[in-house]
C-alpha cells in the first residue's frame, strides 16, 4: 500500500510553472500537456514528470524531452503503482541525501569555516593547539584562500576570543599615513589631523591585530613595527607619550615572505618576529572535496541573508563545480554560487546559470566533436554496459553513471542505444 500524500490540482498553465518553481513537488503530472515538460524541468530539475498521452505514438517523445514515465490510456494500473512507488523511493533518497549533506556542513564547520580535507583538518588541529598560546603567527596561502577566516577562527578559539580582532590591510595603506593608521595620532600632530585618532593597535586592547598582506608593507615603516613586536611599546604620532600593547600578531601574506627578505624588500628581523608559528592555507584546486560542502554552506547563507528559497545545485551544475580550478580559490567559489543563485528563477543552481569559465572547464561551452567517433564508441559502450550490469533499469544505472536519470535517456537516445 502506499501511504498518503498531498495532491493539488490546476489546469493553468501559468501557476502549474509558478508551483514548479516553488520547488515543493517531487511529482508532476501533465495531461497531454508535453509541450510543458521543458519549462517544468526548468523550473524544478528535481521533481520526477509523468505524462498522460492518448496514444501509443505520443508516449515516446516525452521520454525524450525528459518525463519519467508516459502513460496511455486506459492506465495500467499495476505499472502506474510501481512507477510512483519508484518516484516515492528516489524521493526518500534525494531527502536523506540532503539532511546528510546539511549534517556534514554542520559537522564540518570550524568557527566558521567548512571544510573536511585532510590538510584542513590537520590545519584545524594546529589552530587549537596553538590558540591559547600564540603571541605571532603567519598565514601564507594564495589570494582568496580564505586567510582572514582562519585568523578570525583562530582568535575564536584562544581564551582571549571575545576581545577585539582589528583587521588592516597592509597593501592599501598610503605609505605617509602607515604610521597614522597603526599607532594613531593626536590632534595638530600633522596638516589636517582636527582630532585625536586611535590606531589599530590601541583599538585592538588584548585582542587580535590582524595584518592582511604583511608582504606590502613598506620598507620604510618595517623598523617600527618591529619595535612594537620587541616590547610593546608604541607612540601616537605627535605625541611623547609611550604606551603600550599586549595585543597578538596574526599577520597574512600571499608572497614568500623568505623570498622578500632575500630579494631585500622585507626585514629579516621583521621576519623572525612575525613567524615564529605559521601555517600554510591549500588552494581550493588541491581540495575539490571540500567544494560540495561549500556550496552548500554558501548557497545556505545567501538564502539566509536574501530570503530566496534555495534548495540546492543540480548534478550538471556540481560537476562543472568540480571540474573548474578556481584560480580565486574560496572567494571565486562564493562569487559564482552567489552569482548563480541570484540569476536563478528557479529554487536551484543549473548548469546555465554559472559563468562561462565555470561551464568551459565542464566542457559546456565546447562545441560538439562529431569527427571524434572512437570517443563516441567509448561512451556508448560504456553506458551500454552500466545498463546491462544494471538489468536494463535506466534508474539504478543513472545513480551508477553519477548522472541524472534524465541525462541517461538523453544519452541513449544521442547514442542509439537499445
Amino acid at each position: 500500500m502506499l501511504s498518503a500524500h498531498s495532491v493539488e490540482k490546476t489546469g493553468k498553465k501559468e501557476e502549474l510553472i509558478l508551483k514548479a518553481i516553488s520547488g515543493s513537488y517531487d511529482l508532476i503530472i501533465l495531461d497531454n500537456a508535453i509541450d510543458l515538460i521543458p519549462a517544468v524541468t526548468a523550473a524544478d530539475p528535481r521533481a520526477e514528470i509523468f505524462v498522460l498521452a492518448d496514444n501509443c505514438v505520443d508516449a515516446i517523445e516525452p521520454l525524450k524531452m525528459g518525463a519519467t514515465a508516459c502513460f496511455t490510456c486506459p492506465i495500467d494500473g499495476d505499472r502506474f503503482q510501481k512507477a510512483l512507488e519508484s518516484v516515492i523511493a528516489q524521493v526518500n533518497l534525494m531527502n536523506e541525501t540532503d539532511a546528510l549533506e546539511r549534517l556534514l556542513v554542520e559537522k564540518y564547520t570550524y568557527a566558521g569555516i567548512v571544510a573536511r580535507n585532510p590538510q584542513m583538518l590537520e590545519l584545524f588541529r594546529f589552530l587549537r593547539k596553538i590558540a591559547p598560546y600564540y603571541r605571532a603567527v603567519t598565514i601564507a596561502g594564495e589570494t582568496g584562500t580564505g586567510k582572514e577566516a582562519i585568523a578570525r577562527a583562530l582568535h575564536a578559539l584562544s581564551p582571549l576570543g571575545r576581545q577585539p580582532f582589528i583587521a588592516c590591510n597592509c597593501g592599501g595603506l598610503v605609505e605617509n599615513l602607515v604610521e597614522s593608521e597603526f599607532f594613531g595620532h593626536v590632534k595638530g600632530a600633522f596638516t589636517g589631523a582636527n582630532s585625536d585618532k586611535t590606531g589599530v593597535f590601541e583599538a585592538a586592547g588584548e585582542g587580535v591585530v590582524f595584518l592582511d598582506e604583511i608582504g606590502d608593507l613598506p620598507l620604510s615603516f618595517q623598523p617600527h613595527l618591529l619595535r612594537v613586536l620587541q616590547n610593546g611599546e608604541f607612540r601616537k604620532l605627535g605625541s611623547a607619550k609611550p604606551l603600550k600593547t599586549s595585543c597578538k600578531i596574526i599577520s597574512a601574506t600571499n608572497k614568500d615572505l623568505q623570498k622578500e627578505v632575500r630579494e631585500g624588500r622585507f626585514r629579516e628581523d621583521l621576519y623572525f618576529r612575525l613567524t615564529p608559528l605559521s601555517v600554510h592555507v591549500p588552494p581550493l584546486r588541491d581540495r575539490k572535496d571540500d567544494i560540495p560542502l561549500l556550496s552548500r554552506f554558501i548557497l545556505d547563507k545567501f538564502q539566509n541573508n536574501t530570503g530566496k528559497k534555495m534548495i540546492g545545485i543540480s548534478r550538471p551544475a556540481q560537476k562543472a563545480l568540480m571540474s573548474h580550478d578556481w584560480p580565486g580559490n574560496v572567494r571565486e567559489l562564493e562569487n559564482v554560487i552567489e552569482q548563480a543563485a541570484i540569476l536563478a528563477s528557479e529554487p536551484f543552481v543549473n548548469l546555465e546559470h554559472l559563468n562561462s569559465s565555470v561551464r568551459r572547464a565542464s566542457g559546456d561551452d565546447m562545441a560538439p566533436l562529431s569527427s571524434s567517433r572512437p570517443l563516441d564508441e567509448v561512451v556508448r559502450g560504456h553506458i551500454a554496459a552500466v545498463l546491462c550490469e544494471c538489468g536494463g533499469n535506466r534508474t539504478r544505472a543513472a545513480e551508477a553513471l553519477g548522472i541524472s536519470r534524465r541525462a541517461l535517456i538523453r544519452k541513449i537516445e544521442k547514442h542509439s542505444i537499445e
